[in-house]
C-alpha cells in the first residue's frame, strides 16, 4: 500500500503551514497599526465634515440671495431709488431703510462682511459697517464697486450667480442684484471667502494642517498655514472629485479631504501633512521595514525544501524529454521518493517504449501515402482520355484536316511530355497553366462549339513556385462531371491574381457554368476532415488537400462554392513563394 506520507500533496501542506503561522502571526501583530485603516477612519471623518460645512455655505448663500431679491422685487424703498426728481430726504429715508434691513439681516446670518447699495439716479454708493477695516482698505473697496456696477457689461458678470472675485488683495463672493441691467439701482453683497471657514475654526488638526477654500484649478482663496508656504497649490485635476487624496509639494507629502461646490465654484479642503497624520504609528512603521527580511527569510527556507521535493525532479524529467528529442532513446528516469513523481517517471519510461512503437507506424503510413500518390499517378494518364483523342486524330486525318491533325498531335504530345516528366518537386504557376491550356485546347478538339475556356494570370506571379499538378485535378473535375450535352455552351475560366485581403498571397480560381453541385456535397467538400467515400470518388481533390496541408503547414485555403446563375466555383489562397533565381 502506497505511503501516503510521502505524498507531495503532504508535502505542500505541511510547508504551507510552515509559512503561513509565522507570516500570519507577524501580519497580524501588524494588523493594529494599519495604515489604510487609519487613512480611511480619518478620510470618512474629515469628510462627513467638509460635506456638512460645504452644505451650510450654500444654504447660508442661498438665503442671501432670497434677501436681495425680495428686496429688489418688493420693497417699497428699492422701488424708490429708481424714480427720478426725490427729494433729498425722501433718498436719504429710502437708503437708510435698506441699509437698516441689511444690516439687521448682518447681525442675525454672521455670514455677509458687507452689504452695498447703489443708486444711478444719485450716482451714490452705500455701504454697511465692517468691522476691523482701514479707511485706506474702505476706500479700495469703494472704487472696486463703484468700477463695476457703472459699467453694464462688468455688472452682468456679477448678477445671476456668487461670482469669486478679488478686492485689496482679498478673495470674496459677490452677488449684485437688479430689476435689469439698465435699471439705475443695484444692491449687493461681499463675503470674504477666508471668514467662510470660520465655523471649522475650532478644528483640532495636527500640526501644520489647515482648512482651505480654493477655486476649480486648485488656487488658495484663504490665507494658508506658516507651514505651507507662498506658493502652495492643490492639484487642479484633482478638484473635481469629492475623495481624499495624497500628492507631493515640495518634496513633503500633504493629506487631502475634499469636497466641491458646483454652484459656488470653490472647494472645501482640510489639508493635514502625512507626517503629522501617521504620528504614533512608529512602531508599525518599524514592523514595515523588519517585515520584508522575515518574509525573505522564510522564503528562502521554503524554496530550498520546494526545489529539492519538487523542481529537481521536474528538471530530470524535462532532461530526459530532451534526450529523447535529440534521439537517445535508451533514456530511462530513476524511482522517486514521492508517489506523484515516482508514477510520473513510470508513465514516462513506458511513453519512451511506446515512442519506439509508434516509429514503425510512421512509416507504414508513409508507405501508405506514396502508394495513395502512385494511385493519383495512374488516374492522370487516363486510358479513355488518351483512346478518345486518338479516334479524334483518326477523324480528322479521314477528313483530311492535316492541320488540325498535326496541332491535335502537338497538344496531345506536350501533354504526355509534361505528365511524364513532372515529378515530386515545385513547378511555377506559368508552366502549371500552360499545361491546363495543352489539356483544354485537346478538349476543344473534342467538343468544338461546345466548349469555351479562358485563362487569365496577372503577369507578376507567371513565375511564383506552386505544387506541381495542383490546379489539374479541379479542371479535368470540371471536364468530366460539369460538361453536359445540352445546347447551353460550356464556359471553363481559370484565373489567377493577387489577393486584395492579404498580402504575400495568390488567389487561383477555376469556375464553369456546369451541373454544379448540391448544398451536401459542397458542404463535403469543404470540411477539414474530407475524405472520398470510394477511391474512385474525387481521389484528386483528397490528394490536392492533403499535399497543401503538408507543404504550407496552414498557411493555405481552399473552398468550394456555386457558381452564378450555375456551375461550380474552386479558391484556392496560397502564399506566394519562389525558387532560387525565379524571382
Amino acid at each position: 500500500m502506497t505511503n501516503r506520507k510521502n505524498s507531495l500533496g503532504v508535502r505542500l501542506i505541511q510547508l504551507s503551514a510552515a509559512i503561513t503561522i509565522p507570516l500570519l502571526s507577524v501580519l497580524f501583530a501588524g494588523g493594529y497599526y494599519a495604515k489604510g485603516i487609519v487613512l480611511e477612519q480619518v478620510s470618512r471623518s474629515y469628510q462627513n465634515l467638509v460635506n456638512s460645512n460645504l452644505q451650510m455655505m450654500e444654504s447660508s448663500l442661498n438665503d442671501i440671495t432670497i434677501n436681495l431679491v425680495d428686496i429688489v422685487d418688493h420693497d417699497v424703498n428699492f422701488l424708490q431709488l429708481n424714480q427720478p426728481g426725490l427729494t433729498e430726504s425722501d433718498y436719504y429715508f429710502a437708503r437708510m431703510g435698506i441699509m437698516q434691513r441689511n444690516q439687521a439681516y448682518q447681525a442675525y446670518y454672521h455670514s455677509v462682511d458687507m452689504f452695498y447699495l447703489y443708486s444711478g439716479v444719485n450716482d451714490t454708493l452705500t455701504l454697511s459697517n465692517v468691522l476691523g477695516t482701514t479707511e485706506e482698505y474702505m476706500d479700495q473697496i469703494r472704487d472696486w464697486i463703484t468700477t463695476k456696477v457703472q459699467n453694464e457689461e462688468h455688472l452682468e458678470t456679477l448678477q445671476y450667480k456668487w461670482t469669486i472675485v478679488k478686492i485689496a488683495g482679498d478673495y470674496y463672493l459677490n452677488r449684485s442684484v437688479s430689476n435689469n441691467l439698465d435699471n439705475t439701482a443695484c444692491i449687493g453683497a461681499l463675503i470674504r471667502i477666508d471668514s467662510m471657514r470660520s465655523p471649522l475654526g475650532n478644528l483640532n488638526l495636527q500640526s501644520g494642517g489647515d482648512v482651505l477654500i480654493v477655486d476649480n484649478e486648485g488656487n488658495i482663496l484663504t490665507r494658508p498655514s506658516a507651514s505651507m508656504g507662498y506658493d502652495f497649490k492643490l492639484p487642479g485635476e484633482k478638484m473635481n472629485l469629492n475623495s481624499s487624496f495624497s500628492f507631493t509639494h515640495d518634496g513633503l507629502k500633504w493629506f487631502v479631504v475634499s469636497s466641491q461646490s458646483s454652484a459656488l465654484g470653490i472647494n472645501l479642503s482640510v489639508v493635514i501633512p502625512a507626517s503629522e497624520l501617521l504620528q504614533g504609528l512608529n512602531t508599525f512603521q518599524t514592523i514595515i521595514n523588519v517585515l520584508p527580511f522575515i518574509i525573505m527569510l522564510i522564503l528562502l527556507v521554503y524554496l530550498y525544501y520546494f526545489r529539492r521535493m519538487v523542481i529537481r525532479p521536474i528538471l530530470d524529467l524535462l532532461s530526459g524529454i530532451h534526450r529523447i528529442r535529440n534521439g537517445a532513446m535508451e533514456t530511462k528516469l530513476p524511482d522517486s521518493n514521492l508517489v506523484e513523481f515516482q508514477a510520473l517517471n513510470q508513465a514516462f519510461n513506458s511513453m519512451v517504449v511506446e515512442i519506439q512503437d509508434l516509429k514503425i507506424d510512421v512509416y507504414e503510413k508513409r508507405i501508405h501515402a506514396q502508394k495513395a500518390e502512385m494511385k493519383h499517378l495512374q488516374m492522370q494518364i487516363n486510358p479513355h482520355f488518351f483512346l478518345n483523342m486518338l479516334n479524334i486524330i483518326f477523324q480528322l486525318a479521314d477528313l483530311k484536316r492535316f492541320e488540325l491533325v498535326k496541332k491535335t498531335v502537338r497538344h496531345l504530345v506536350q501533354y504526355f511530355r509534361f505528365m511524364l516528366q513532372v515529378k515530386d518537386n515545385r513547378i511555377t504557376l506559368g508552366q502549371e497553366l500552360e499545361h491546363l491550356r495543352n489539356y483544354l485546347e485537346i478538349q476543344k478538339m473534342r467538343y468544338q462549339q461546345s466548349f469555351e475556356f479562358q485563362i487569365t494570370i496577372a503577369e507578376a506571379l507567371s513565375r511564383v513556385s506552386i505544387p506541381s499538378l495542383l490546379v489539374q485535378p479541379f479542371v479535368e473535375n470540371a471536364m468530366l462531371h460539369g460538361m453536359s450535352l445540352k445546347a447551353e455552351i460550356f464556359r471553363l475560366e481559370i484565373s489567377a491574381g493577387l489577393s486584395e485581403e492579404a498580402a504575400d498571397t495568390m488567389i487561383i480560381e477555376i469556375s464553369d457554368n456546369g451541373k454544379g453541385s448540391s448544398s451536401e456535397k459542397l458542404q463535403e467538400l469543404n470540411a477539414p476532415d474530407y475524405t472520398p467515400a470510394t477511391d474512385e470518388g474525387h481521389i484528386g481533390i483528397w490528394n490536392v488537400k492533403q499535399r497543401l496541408a503538408m507543404i504550407y503547414q496552414g498557411r493555405a485555403e481552399i473552398h468550394f462554392s456555386g457558381n452564378q446563375p450555375s456551375g461550380f466555383r474552386v479558391r484556392l489562397s496560397l502564399p506566394i513563394e519562389y525558387t532560387e533565381g525565379e524571382r
